[in-house]
């Protein structure tokens, strides 16, 4: 498999999940390019070997037992080209650098997304988000690996609504995409930036691992204030707490594992449909190794 990409043998995922959780894989493969990727889904699919796609983890929850077949890591796919008002970008780059770049050639339109960690690729698979704004906003195409053919969608042939899209659901590979930002004025985008960085600094838990806001907010209503009335912030399970400045985060102190983070979502889940009759709808990912 070497021919595909890098590949690493018995491979920790604690550095490709963002809430820390200490879980392994047989191999981890990352593909020099598109079409090693491509070809290296055709031989795993040949020789019948499990695969999971995996971003930089920031908004999953990746189970503990090891498995038994091959993480893929598209941070090689990081090509990045700024033409005018539009933005070529592959799945691997990293969403943070993207809006500082765009805000370099003084253009707008991805300003609020700036300090959401995690790749390009996974905002659009998640439909990631923020002041108002999600990344769908800018999209004018995306291509993705759909039963190893490449295949561009464009906006209207993609199904997507709040921190949710189709590819959830199905087993493309995101692999770029074209978005459309608007002329703007760098030092008035960077303004706003640190506004919102110094917002997020006050009011989330950003020096312990955590996978983001775990879940999405019920309609006229924030989860957050539904578990801070519930006097929950600092309740834990083994590791895994309910963080004390941002209720709707779950932080790893420790050794969390994923059970533990698991199991301090059900608990909230119960509560808060036991006081307010409201099913709190996850919105971080689960990943069930098949």
């Amino acid at each position: 498999m070497n021919e595909y990409g890098e590949v690493i043998n018995n491979a920790s995922l604690k550095n490709y999940n963002t809430y820390r959780i200490d879980t392994y894989a047989k191999y981890l493969i990352k593909p020099y390019n598109i079409n090693c990727l491509k070809e290296l889904i055709k031989y795993l699919n040949k020789e019948n070997i499990k695969y999971y796609v995996l971003g930089k983890g920031s908004n999953v929850i990746l189970p503990d037992n090891t498995f038994n077949g091959v993480i893929i890591t598209l941070e090689n796919l990081n090509k990045l080209n700024i033409e005018n008002t539009e933005v070529y970008a592959e799945a691997g780059v990293i969403l943070n650098n993207l809006v500082i770049k765009t805000i370099e050639c003084n253009l707008k339109g991805l300003e609020s997304l700036a300090n959401i960690p995690g790749t390009i690729g996974g905002a659009l698979y998640g439909n990631a988000g923020a002041m108002g704004r999600n990344i769908y906003d800018v999209v004018k195409d995306v291509t993705i690996l759909k039963d190893n053919e490449i295949v561009t969608l464009s906006l209207r042939d993609i199904e997507y609504s709040y921190r949710d899209t189709s590819f959830k659901r199905s087993k493309d590979i995101i692999l770029s995409c074209h978005l459309n930002l608007e002329k703007g004025n760098k030092n008035e985008l960077l303004k706003i930036i640190s506004e919102n960085k110094e917002k997020r600094r006050q009011s989330q838990p950003l020096d312990l691992p955590n996978a983001g806001s775990v879940f999405k907010n019920p309609e006229g209503v924030s989860a957050g204030k539904l578990i801070d009335d519930l006097g929950l912030k600092g309740y834990h399970v083994n590791d895994a707490y309910i963080s004390d400045v941002h209720a709707n985060f779950i932080v790893n102190k420790g050794k969390a594992s994923s059970e533990d983070i698991k199991k301090l979502i059900s608990i909230i889940k119960e509560k808060v449909y036991n006081e307010y009759n409201i099913s709190l709808e996850l919105e971080q990912i689960i990943v069930e190794w098949d």
